[in-house]
C-alpha cells in the first residue's frame, strides 16, 4: 500500500499546485485584468467560445476576484499539506473532492446560462478528474485497513 499513498501524494501535491499555478495571479490588483484576458486569448485561440472574459476595474467584483485568488492559492497550500500524509489527513482531499465537483456543477450553469468562456469547461473537467482521483484512492486505501 506504499506505493498507492505514494501516487495518492503525487496527485495531491500536482491538484495543490494546479490551484496555486491557477489562481495566484487572480490575488494581485495589478495581476487578474492582465491574466483574465490571457485567458480569454487561450480560449480564442484554443477557438472555445463563449462570451469575452472582461476583467472588472474596480469595487466590489475586483475585490471578490483578489479574495478568490487568495482563497484558492491557500487551498492548495491545505491541498500540497495533505500530501505529505494523505492517510492522517484523508478529509482534506475528501473536502476538496466535493469543492471541485460543486465547482464544476457551478461553471456547467454558468456556460449554460450565461455563455462564459469555455475555456472554464476544460478547468471544470480538470476538476472532476481530480475529484474522481482523491475518490479513488480514498476508498482504496480505506478498503486496505490503511486508517489513522
Amino acid at each position: 500500500m506504499k506505493q498507492t499513498t505514494h501516487q495518492f501524494s503525487k496527485l495531491l501535491f500536482f491538484s495543490g499546485a494546479f490551484n496555486i499555478v491557477l489562481a495566484l495571479p487572480l490575488a494581485f490588483p495589478i495581476l487578474h485584468a492582465k491574466y483574465l484576458r490571457f485567458l480569454w486569448a487561450v480560449n480564442q485561440f484554443l477557438a472555445l467560445g463563449g462570451r469575452e472574459i472582461v476583467p472588472p476595474s474596480e469595487g466590489i467584483p475586483a475585490l471578490l476576484i483578489n479574495t478568490a485568488g487568495i482563497d484558492l492559492v491557500l487551498i492548495g497550500v491545505i491541498v500540497l499539506y495533505a500530501g505529505f500524509d494523505p492517510l492522517r489527513r484523508r478529509f482534506i482531499p475528501l473536502a476538496n473532492a466535493v469543492g471541485r465537483t460543486l465547482f464544476a456543477a457551478v461553471i456547467g450553469y454558468y456556460v449554460l446560462a450565461q455563455d462564459v468562456a469555455r475555456l472554464v469547461l476544460v478547468i471544470g473537467g480538470i476538476d472532476v478528474i481530480i475529484s474522481i482521483g482523491f475518490a479513488y484512492y480514498l476508498i482504496r486505501l480505506g478498503n486496505a485497513g490503511e486508517t489513522n
